[in-house]
């Protein structure tokens, strides 16, 4: 039987249509299309993508970073973020013996191999000063810490709501989400940035914001052995806690114990956010081997309040499985229970 001619079109394109799938044998057929290279699915329409990372550093002083550092901030142009949040530890400062010559040759560091190359991206890049960037108890960490943010304030893209005491506390706003960083860089919060935050949160910006998301170094609970003690995590989480409650707060980001674990608790949601730098952690009670790892949240820009995570650890971009992880973990303050809706 011959084929018309009008009919050839048609038949071409049932061909093409079955040819893109391929059998497995057991009845079942996959959509054979090649992947995104980077390994992370495409964001949806109208939808924030925040990259979280955090402890980027290598030992006391070092200038150089690690290659899944290098690896991630190259990658960053395929994972397209709108926005990058880090939860400190930039540098590797907190140490008596470093100079300021050290310590400004590591800044320098930071500025070449992070900050400049996601500014020629013109990613905006949040940040919180952790404990080897501006420990309370190091002044000359914290007066080249306040300096170099200062020098480079307009090279992070953000923009701002209020940077008064900016760089250790200060908020700015994205895509009508609301970001606040506080200065947890040690365990005490000061009762002045209680007021400051009680006042930003109560404001008619972050009142008008789809989402309220603040972040900080310490964590509230503790989440892995080495840092589970006091001055490793918030001196008062209970206080802390009620503050967030009572404020309208969304989502408590934090770095620190270098371990991934998103844990929710009176309907505040925490992201305990992994290292990409030196010394990822396991988790109390877990046997599970240490991974390094950085977070995705996409945030639906029409139901923000129904953000979820994509973890993943650098460069094999292989994704943690929130089954991997315990549904509580038990430190010395507090239990952090994994949060549920990323399982719906």
């Amino acid at each position: 039987m011959k084929l018309r001619l009008s009919a050839i079109p048609a038949v071409l394109s049932l061909f093409l249509l079955f040819s893109s799938f391929i059998s497995t044998g057991n009845g079942q057929s996959y959509n054979h299309r090649p992947k995104d290279p980077s390994g992370i699915p495409e964001k949806k329409h109208k939808t924030l993508r925040i990259c979280v990372i955090s402890d980027l550093n290598s030992s006391y002083g070092s200038t150089t970073y690690s290659n899944d550092v290098k690896a991630l901030i190259k990658d960053l142009s395929s994972i397209k973020p709108d926005i990058i949040v880090c939860g400190g530890d930039m540098v590797a400062g907190q140490k008596a013996t470093l100079t300021e010559e050290n310590i400004n040759a590591m800044w320098a560091a930071f500025k070449s191999t992070v900050l400049d190359p996601i500014q020629n991206l013109k990613i905006p890049f949040g940040f919180t000063v952790g404990n080897h960037d501006a420990s309370p108890s190091y002044i000359k960490d914290r007066k080249l810490s306040r300096k170099f943010w200062i020098d480079n304030a307009e090279s992070t893209g953000l923009s701002f709501v209020d940077s008064t005491h900016y760089p250790f506390y200060y908020s700015y706003i994205k895509d009508k989400v609301f970001f606040m960083s506080w200065d947890a860089a040690g365990a005490q919060i000061s009762p002045e940035v209680f007021d400051w935050m009680k006042m930003q949160l109560n404001a008619k910006t972050a009142r008008k914001a789809k989402l309220r998301i603040l972040t900080g170094h310490l964590p509230l609970y503790a989440i892995t052995e080495s840092k589970n003690k006091a001055g490793e995590v918030n001196s008062d989480p209970e206080a802390a806690l009620k503050f967030f409650k009572a404020n309208g707060l969304d989502l408590y980001i934090s770095g620190h114990q270098h371990a991934y674990y998103p844990a929710e608790k009176e309907g505040i949601r925490f992201l305990n956010a992994g290292a990409i730098g030196d010394g990822p952690r396991k988790l109390i009670g877990n046997d599970t081997p240490p991974r390094k790892s950085y977070t995705l949240i996409d945030v639906p820009l029409k139901r923000a309040d129904q953000f979820r995570y994509r973890t993943f650890v650098p460069q094999s971009n292989i994704e943690i499985d929130l089954s991997s992880l315990p549904d509580s973990v038990i430190g010395f303050n507090g239990v952090s229970r994994l949060e549920k809706l990323n399982h719906k």
